[in-house]
């Protein structure tokens, strides 16, 4: 199962106009370093902030789950795959940028989980934790990173 973000040209409304001047300008090479940028973001709330994209911090473990874990465990992180496994791809006609995760327990980490285990009175409950999304401190970056991209192609006309 994957899951991807998409991050596009129209939510980036204060350059429009910037951008116009600009004409058909491929926008490949900026979604790349959107793409790469969101990754980024995304693995830095995964390793070291711990809230979602809203700022809301992450439910804690339950007690008894908490006693399985060690030293170098914290939420989200156990060998690091999820964060290790995140990556953006380009869509076809290079105006969007896809971030997310192929791994199979990714989507419950950022969607939640409560189901029954058939033929057993266990019941798994994991709380959800986004760490998919753009808060707005991220998306002052990214609008950052178009005007900067702006600015390179407009000095090269």
């Amino acid at each position: 199962m994957s899951m991807d973000i998409q991050v596009s040209m129209d939510s980036l409304h204060r350059l429009a106009d910037r951008i116009a001047q600009l004409g058909d300008m491929d926008t490949r090479p900026l979604m790349d370093e959107l793409g790469a940028a969101v990754v980024s973001q995304t693995q830095r709330r995964i390793d070291s902030e711990k809230t979602g994209p809203d700022g809301a911090p992450w439910d804690p473990w339950s007690e008894s789950y908490a006693k399985t874990r060690h030293e170098g465990h914290s939420l989200l992180i156990a060998s690091g795959d999820l964060s290790d496994s995140l990556e953006h791809i380009l869509g076809i006609s290079g105006d969007h940028a896809e971030v997310g995760s192929n791994l199979v327990y990714a989507a419950a980490q950022q969607y939640g989980l409560d189901m029954s285990v058939i033929g057993t009175h266990r019941r798994i409950q994991i709380p959800a934790r986004p760490y998919l999304g753009i808060s707005t401190e991220n998306e002052e970056d990214l609008v950052a990173l178009v005007d900067d991209f702006v600015d390179r192609k407009l000095r090269e006309m």
